[in-house]
């Protein structure tokens, strides 16, 4: 479940240093890890650091992503747009200048 702590991740283990390093920085949740891996995945690649090899990550994210993300949407409203994003920051859909965009539209946002 998102609200979840994150240490129930594959893993990743409670009181471990993958757990020591994500809490410190604030991912505490599931729904945090996953909210960094859509928003900055870099970033959490580097949190986490050269201790937990790709196989590792593959699991935790794997893992993670079964989650249910539930109905909740979060939305901004801009001048000529809305975007409706899931609660792990994904794009669920867009309104832009009265036109509305599914999340499977949302690659061709570029050319609008």
């Amino acid at each position: 479940m998102l609200e979840d702590e994150v240490w129930r991740l594959k893993k990743i283990g409670r009181g471990g240093t993958f757990y020591k390093k994500l809490t410190a920085l604030g991912i505490k949740t599931v729904q945090d890890f996953l909210k960094m891996s859509i928003v900055e995945p870099q970033k959490l690649r580097r949190i986490l650091g050269t201790g937990m090899s790709e196989k590792m990550w593959e699991a935790t994210m794997k893992h993670a992503r079964t989650c249910i993300m539930g109905n909740k949407l979060y939305i901004f409203r801009g001048p000529n747009s809305i975007i409706f994003l899931n609660p792990i920051c994904q794009v669920v859909r867009a309104t832009i200048n009265g036109q509305t965009f599914l999340t499977r539209d949302l690659p061709n946002l570029n050319g609008v």
